[in-house]
Formats: structure tokens, C-alpha cells, sequence
């Protein structure tokens, strides 16, 4: 059942309304489409487990459980599926596309590991991302370049995902935007170029732009059928509006969706670092025990 794209900002976290308030939001949600579509453009590893919501949490937690020491079959099967963004059964057959795609290699412990190529692939993936979540908060400007360090990499990660695994068992803040972006196969690449081309570079929709059904289609490694059928749901849930051949603009009652939904994402990984600098400070100030006398 399609759902009008409403959005109540009382029911968000105060920080989404914050960051969305925040005079440089505009310039780094552009921001962050435009580095979300580049770092899938240069590396088709990553372009492929962007492909969906799905894709994303399962490779996602295929990272976050090899920092821990436990990516099995059944561990991603459980935390995958705790996330209601996929199945337990779906997560099972995307550990065969992603070992299909170099991103997984099979462990002597009957278990897997993520690929060298892929660890580095997705910190490249998380700098990326955080670079405009930088122009937010000045303390974060030094560390995307930072993430270089495995271990800093690593708390990062598990920081980041265990913020996201909580957000997803609650209530969806987002369902129209779920139904019309997120789970489709290239809905959140095609939101991205949405985005940019809908939207002037404050991050404030225009009147209307060009973006063509079979450039996406051609972009995306997706049917035209398939994008019709995404952007006319995005359609009926009031989040685009149709305005002749190839013309679109974001409608009005579903922009704020769009608006809160980029806010989430920048939200989440300004107070992910903050909790890693805090952890960083708090160690270094930590006093070195004395030893015992003998």
C-alpha cells in the first residue's frame, strides 16, 4: 500500500532537526550524494553492494562482524534480519554474491573474512562520507584522513554500526521513502541524483530539472521498466512530481522526508566520530598505573 510522504518532525531525534537546521547543511548533503555517487562510480565493488538497503546492511555487517572476530553465516542471517531492512534468507544468498565479488574469502574456520580489497574499500567508502559531515563540525575536519589507522577504522565502525542496528529496530521514521528509494535495486543512487539535480546548491528544491528515465536506467545497470516503476511510486507517495518528458521536481509535502532523511545520515556519523574522539581523549588522559613495589 503506498503511503503519502509525511513527515512530523516532533517524532524525529532532536539532533536530525539540528543538523537540518544547521546554515551549512544545504552544501554538505549535496555534498554527500555527490561523494556517495563517486565512490561508487570508481570502484563497481562498491557500486554493487550500494545497489539497495539491503545490499548496504549486509555488507555493512559483513564488516562490522570480521572487526569482531565472527562473520559466520548464521550471525549475519541474525543481525541482518534484526534490522527489518532483509531477510534472514536474503542475507544467507548475499554472502554468495559477495564472495562472487571478491568482497568475502572463506575463513579455516568455516567462517569468512572480508578481503583485504574490500576492508579498504569500504574505509574509503566511510572517508568519503564523512568528509561533509566535516563541514558540520570543525573537530571532525582531521578525521576521514585518519581512518587510515585500522584501529581508529575499527572503533569507528563499531560505533557506526551499533547506532544504526539501534535506529533500525525502532519505529521507521521514513516509510514512504523506504518503499519508494531505499529497497528498490539503484533507488538510493537514483535519490542521490535526485537530489543533486532537483535542488539548487543550498539543498532547496528547484522548479523543475532534467533527468532522463534511460540515463538513469543506462547509469544504474538497471531497466527503464524498472526506474518507471520506481519513480512513479516516488510519484504516488508524493515525494517527486512529474511534469512532462523527463522533467521532474521533489514535491513539496515530501521534500522534508528528503531533507530529514539526508540529516539522519549526517547526524549519525558526526555523533559516531564524536563518541570515537571522546573514547581517544578520555585515553589519553587516563593515568599510567603505578607499578607495585616488588
Amino acid at each position: 500500500m503506498l503511503q503519502a510522504a509525511t513527515t512530523n518532525p516532533e517524532r524525529l531525534p532532536s539532533r536530525w532537526i539540528e543538523i537540518a537546521a544547521h546554515p551549512q547543511f544545504g552544501i554538505a548533503a549535496r555534498q554527500f550524494a555527490a561523494n556517495m555517487l563517486a565512490i561508487a562510480y570508481e570502484d563497481r565493488t562498491l557500486a554493487a553492494v550500494f545497489k539497495d538497503a539491503g545490499h548496504y546492511v549486509a555488507a555493512m555487517s559483513a564488516a562490522y562482524l570480521d572487526t569482531r572476530g565472527g562473520l559466520t553465516l548464521t550471525r549475519l542471517r541474525q543481525i541482518c534480519a534484526a534490522t527489518g531492512l532483509l531477510t534472514a534468507n536474503r542475507a544467507g544468498a548475499l554472502i554468495d554474491f559477495m564472495l562472487h565479488i571478491g568482497l568475502l574469502e572463506a575463513a579455516p574456520d568455516q567462517g569468512y573474512r572480508t578481503t583485504t580489497a574490500f576492508q579498504k574499500a569500504w574505509c574509503r567508502h566511510l572517508q568519503a562520507a564523512l568528509a561533509p559531515a566535516a563541514l558540520l563540525d570543525a573537530d571532525l575536519a582531521p578525521f576521514p584522513a585518519a581512518l587510515d589507522d585500522p584501529a581508529l577504522y575499527q572503533q569507528f565502525l563499531g560505533i557506526q554500526a551499533s547506532r544504526l542496528y539501534a535506529l533500525a529496530s525502532g519505529p521507521d521514521p521514513f516509510p514512504s521513502l523506504r518503499a519508494s528509494f531505499l529497497h528498490p535495486l539503484a533507488g538510493c543512487a537514483i535519490l542521490h541524483t535526485l537530489a543533486l539535480a532537483c535542488t539548487d546548491d543550498r539543498f532547496v528544491p528547484i522548479e523543475s530539472a532534467t533527468v532522463p528515465l534511460a540515463g538513469l536506467a543506462r547509469r544504474f545497470a538497471v531497466s527503464q521498466p524498472h526506474v518507471r516503476r520506481l519513480l512513479k511510486r516516488a510519484e504516488a507517495n508524493r515525494l517527486l512530481v512529474h511534469l512532462g518528458p523527463s522533467r521532474r521536481a521533489f514535491h513539496p509535502d515530501g521534500f522534508p522526508t528528503i531533507r530529514y532523511h539526508y540529516a539522519a545520515h549526517l547526524a549519525e556519523l558526526i555523533d559516531s566520530g564524536r563518541l570515537v574522539l571522546r573514547s581517544m581523549a578520555e585515553a589519553q588522559a587516563a593515568p599510567i598505573p603505578e607499578l607495585a613495589d616488588a
